[in-house]
């Protein structure tokens, strides 16, 4: 099974607007609302391929019920752990004009000592079951800097593999449970790094460097939007070529690269592979609108275009 786990979850509300105009009134063309977060995407992503996964976190109010029917009608089985605050709202605006989105996002509900230490152990519940667990996304007030060291453990302890995709101090305390995967981007990985990564030599420098900080079975791979990603591992560097398609919105691209990618290896399937499914369905995803994730349709047919050579 692979396992997810958002902190800060949210409803994901995009806007769509002719061309975007600061100051000025703006007339919204349509409006679409999703379930978001890092793991609940990677969740859905991977149910979408038709793998075994189970969602959790912390969801409240009316718009964690939304939640729960987003998941309960794409058939992505979940365990949250109920907290009094509501879930928070995001909001993007899309221009059609092609711009990239302009996203406003709410800190999240504050989590109570009591709901933190019933998601522990909700963890611990979970974790013999599970062979991988997505840990990622930004925390919410009240949850302890150092959240993601403090699960990686309890999943590692159990023996299962752990996936970290976050940002800024919250990775950096992450890496202390030495996770197996990790999945920044390339901004990411040069603020960890403290270092500017630009051209693809030094994105392969910057992975190979935090081959140090994981698991040494483990693989580090750094996306890079249209220009597709970067895997190393200990076996070495590979460079992933994205298929190349219409963009419509980049939301949950990366967590379709990472949940095509843990799909891909519970199946069975080598590395090397499971890294173009993993950009074959962050590209499926990043053809929908707002959002939505990939489909199985879409990814199957880009998996062909989706290209893996040797760094």
């Amino acid at each position: 099974m692979i396992l997810s786990v958002t902190l800060n979850p949210a409803v994901d509300h995009v806007l769509f607007v002719a061309k975007l105009a600061v100051g000025d009134t703006n007339r919204v063309r349509r409006v679409e609302r999703d379930a978001g977060g890092k793991g609940v995407n990677l969740s859905r992503v991977v149910a979408e391929l038709g793998g075994d996964t189970l969602a959790t976190g912390f969801l409240g109010g009316g718009p964690g019920a939304y939640i729960k029917c987003v998941l309960d009608k794409q058939g992505v089985r979940h365990d949250f752990v109920e907290v009094e605050e509501q879930t928070r709202t995001n909001f993007s605006v899309e221009d059609e004009e092609g711009g990239p989105p302009t996203t406003f996002n709410e800190r999240g509900a504050a989590v109570a000592p009591p709901e933190w230490e019933a998601l522990l152990d909700k963890c611990r519940e979970l974790a013999p079951s599970a062979a991988w667990a997505g840990l990622g996304g930004s925390l919410p007030p009240g949850a302890p800097i150092d959240a993601y060291a403090i699960l990686g453990r309890i999943f590692r302890e159990a023996g299962c593999k752990v996936v970290l995709d976050a940002d800024d101090e919250p990775l950096a305390r992450g890496l202390e449970a030495v996770p197996y995967f990790i999945k920044p981007n390339s901004k990411e990985c040069g603020r960890l790094l403290g270092c500017g990564i630009h051209t693809q030599e030094e994105v392969v420098a910057a992975a190979e460097r935090l081959l140090d900080r994981i698991d040494p079975q483990g693989f580090v791979v750094v996306s890079r939007g249209g220009d597709g990603a970067v895997l190393s591992s200990r076996q070495g560097s590979l460079i992933g070529r994205s298929p190349q398609v219409k963009v419509r919105s980049t939301i949950g691209s990366g967590d379709s690269l990472i949940g095509g990618m843990l799909w891909a290896l519970e199946a069975g399937k080598p590395l090397e592979e499971a890294f173009r499914w993993g950009m074959a369905a962050g590209a499926a995803t990043a053809t929908t609108d707002g959002s939505e994730i990939a489909r199985r349709a879409t990814v199957e047919r880009l998996l062909e275009a989706a290209r893996v050579d040797p760094a």
